[in-house]
Formats: structure tokens, sequence, C-alpha cells
């Protein structure tokens, strides 16, 4: 694995496998031919540039992954840049980014470009590339590969740096792991900021088969029904998809016939969901996985077929064992340590944070560099099956949140006192005071300041909020008062 490199491979995979379709959509069908050359063409553009600073805002398709690989081939390190976040994150990116090259559609690289004022702006890439195409060798300190920026907890987005060689040391294992082969048809269904899209770009497009963007609105709504137009054969999601799926009623033999391997990260994967997609797809293989961005996507595996699921599965589906190269360590209280190549370098400008994150550890042959998780997880039969978290940080929807972001989004909307929780599959946010009427418009002045999948699914208040003996709010008991009023199954 450690001589392996993501840029070269993909210029080796393009030139194997130039007739062979890269991307396809309902309106974009791109070979690898095509899409070296778009690559070529960003590559032209940033020339001249040590190390350039790219910020890709591009919906996903041919243009928006040709220049992650330019990005890798100029020396250079690229953030992504959700076009449906809220204004404010996608403004507070690229202040702290302070990329050198905006690439976004016009207005928003306009609006992007007053963050970074000395930016170059470009909607597409050049229209004359260069007749040849390489890695750019530099031999000072090689610059990260991209930074993907999440949530802190006042709201404020941190930049994960990921180094080049924990992102080629990913990949190198994906595809081991997922053995695609130029006959494989790989679904992309999360946005390009969300770091689940680097399995889905890299390992597809360095391996000759061809990558499934979601096209719009319907098969973001009706994934299955994607799966079945294209005959996809590896899908790639947060397990909460699985649920979108199975509320559809989609998760069907005729929908799910051609799908060789589910592959899982972000989330809890859940015994129901691997009853309900062995149902519509017998056959299929499941592999779970799990890792925070921190460690480059995902560091641990577990695949399962039908025969032996029942083996993985407890209140939750194993999380695995650590891929080759990595390692789990168990810390205080359950917490769940990780070390090894895949980690990142930290937090962008941010040292202090960086210090309390990533923590210098006793190891057999001397001190060991690893990340605490803020995971609590437990151990049976060998296999880590996750607990809780540790903080307030959580996962929802497959994305991190932070439940702070989400009070301090209510209290700008005259809610001084709220508790935000997980019940189930639902974020709940609980006020004190008097219900609103209108949680509709509620629920879209909050939009304003929160993504979409931040906005909790349940809104409900309470005259006064419980405290404890530190007079703090008490989430355990607002919490069992909330379960309490649930109504019960007979």
């Amino acid at each position: 694995m450690t001589h392996f490199d993501v840029a070269r491979r993909f210029l080796d995979i393009a030139e194997k496998y130039a007739a062979h379709p890269a991307i396809v959509m309902e309106n974009e069908h791109v070979t690898y031919n095509e899409l070296l050359q778009l690559t070529q063409s960003w590559l032209a553009l940033f020339s001249g540039h040590q190390q350039p600073r790219i910020a890709i805002a591009l919906p996903p398709g041919a243009a928006a992954y040709a220049a992650m690989f330019a990005s890798l081939l100029s020396g250079g390190t690229y953030t992504p840049i959700n076009l449906r976040a809220p204004e404010a994150k996608r403004n507070s990116i690229c202040s702290a980014f302070q990329p050198d090259f905006i690439l976004a559609p016009a207005e928003e690289a306009a609006r992007l470009s007053r963050h970074a004022p000395h930016a170059h702006l470009a909607a597409a890439p050049n229209d004359s590339p260069p007749s040849s195409i390489h890695q750019v060798n530099r031999d000072d300190q090689p610059a990260p590969a991209y930074v993907i920026f999440t949530s802190g907890s006042t709201g404020t987005p941190k930049g994960v740096v990921i180094g080049r060689e924990a992102l080629n040391h990913y990949i190198a294992w994906a595809l081991q792991s997922l053995a695609l082969t130029s006959d494989d048809r790989v679904s992309q269904y999360a946005n390009i900021a969300f770091d689940l899209s680097v399995l889905e770009i890299f390992a597809t497009l360095c391996s000759g088969a061809s990558l499934h963007p979601a096209s719009g609105l319907g098969d973001r709504l009706r994934p299955a029904r994607l799966i079945a137009r294209d005959r996809l054969t590896v899908w790639i999601s947060v397990p909460s998809v699985v649920g979108i799926m199975q509320h559809a009623g989609d998760l069907t033999t005729a929908n799910l016939q051609s799908i060789r391997r589910f592959t899982f990260c972000g989330e809890p994967l859940l015994p129901a969901h691997v009853e309900a997609l062995f149902e519509g797809a017998p056959d299929a293989e499941i592999q779970n996985t799990y890792g925070p961005t921190e460690a480059t996507v995902s560091m641990t595996s577990i695949v399962f077929d039908r025969r032996n699921a029942a083996s993985a599965c407890r209140d939750s589906v194993s999380l695995g064992h650590a891929i080759p190269g990595m390692a789990v360590h168990k810390g205080e209280d359950g917490e769940l340590l990780l070390s090894g190549p895949q980690l990142a370098d930290g937090y962008l400008n941010d040292p202090v944070t960086t210090a309390r994150a990533f923590i210098v550890l006793d190891g057999p042959d001397g001190p060991v560099r690893a990340y605490r998780t803020g995971d609590r997880v437990a151990f049976h039969d060998g296999l880590p099956y996750f607990s809780n978290r540790l903080d307030f940080q959580i996962k929802h929807k497959g994305f991190r949140i932070e439940l702070g972001e989400i009070v301090a989004a209510f209290a700008t909307v005259g809610y001084r006192h709220v508790c935000v929780f997980t019940n189930e599959a639902h974020l709940v946010a609980i006020v004190e005071g008097a219900p609103t009427d209108d949680v509709m418009t509620l629920r879209q002045t909050l939009g304003r300041q929160l993504a979409a999948y931040a906005i909790p699914d349940i809104i409900t208040a309470m005259p006064t909020l419980p405290r404890n003996e530190n007079d703090k709010i008490d989430r355990l008991a607002i919490m069992a008062r909330f379960q309490q009023s649930l109504p019960r199954t007979p």
C-alpha cells in the first residue's frame, strides 16, 4: 500500500479504459478519456501556482471529479463545498480555506469570492488543455490532499486536513476490499462535501468502473429506483438511506437484483436494515465500515452475507476489524481511540483543538499518535459495537451534528432553553415555553442557519424544562418524559 498513489493510478486507469464510461448520469455520459481531458484542462488552469488551494463548489459530475484529480496532480489541496449547505457555512469555509481558485457556477463564485478576494474564479475548465499530462513532483513538503469541513460546537466549521499518504492508504485498501472491475457500476449518492464521497469517487475512478451520481431530487428520494434504472452493482451510503428505500416500498428484488455489495458508513447500521436488504437482495454482501472524518472516511470493516449475518449483529451491526495498517485502542470510559497512517494532520489553523483531539499513546514500540473519537464502544466476541457518544456531538442521517449548534439556532428565534436529542431515527427538540402553532415557519427560519439534516424532525414544547441539582437542564429527565409521551404499541 505504501507505494500506491491515487493520482498516478487514475492516469493509468484512464489510459487503459479510455473508451469505457467513467460517469453516467441522466444527462451526462463521460468516458475515461473525456474525464482525462477535463482533468488536463483544470490542470492547465492551476499551472503556475505552487501547491494551489482549490475550492470546488460544483454539483456532482465530471467537472467536479476532474477538478479533484487535477488538484492532486498539481500538488495542491482542494476543499469541497456543498452547494445545498446554508450560505453562512459556505462563506465560512471559503473564508477559512482562502483558496487560490474557486470553481463554482458564476453567481456562487462571485458570492464566495467576497470571502477570498484574491482567488481566481472559474465555472468550467480551460478550453485548450496541454498535449500531455503528468503529476507534479516537488522537493518541498507535500501539500495535504484535501480539507473536509465539519461543524464545531459553536457552529463554526472545522477543517479536517487529510494528507496524501492518508488518502493513498485508504483508497489502496478500498480497491482491494471492494474488488471493483470495469464491469461494476457504483453509486455516488453522498454530496461531495461529505467524506463518504471520497470512497465513491476515488475508488470507482481508480478501478475502471463507472460512477453513477444521483441525478436530481427523484434519485435522492427514490434511490432504489436509481439502482434499478442503472443496474448498479455496488451501493455506498449511510444506513439511513435504507430507511428511505424502505419507506418508499422500494426494497424489492426487482429493484435490487443487480447489487452484489452494499457498503455503509457514517452511522450505526441496524439489524432491521440488514434484514430488509437481504429480503430484496438475498445474494448480496453487506459491508459495514466505521471511521470519523479524522481517520480518512473509514478504518474498520466487516463483510457478511445472509448466511452469517447473525454473527455480526447485536443491537447494531459490528464496526468490524481495523483495516491493515490501522489500529483501534480502548481508552478511558470505553472511548475508541484510533491510530495509523490514515489519521488527519489535524484541524486547519486550529492547533488547540488539534492538540485536544490527537494524543500520544505509549505503544510497545514507542509513542503512538492516536485520535480520540468520542465514541464509546463495547466489545463482544472480539468485535467492537457502537454504544454512544461521550459528548453531545451526534451523527444523524450520516452527518455529524453538534447539538449546541441547533440550540444556538433556536436561541436566535426566541427559545433560550432547548433540549435536543435523538430518539431512534428522529432528531428531537423540546423547547421551554408555549408551543408554536406554526412549526413549518419555525423550520423555515431555522433553515436559514442550519443544514436540512440538522433541523429537528420533531419540535415540541414543555412549559418548564426539568433542571438538575446544579440548575442545569436535566437531559435524562426530559428524554424520559418524551419517551413516556409516545404512543405505546399494543
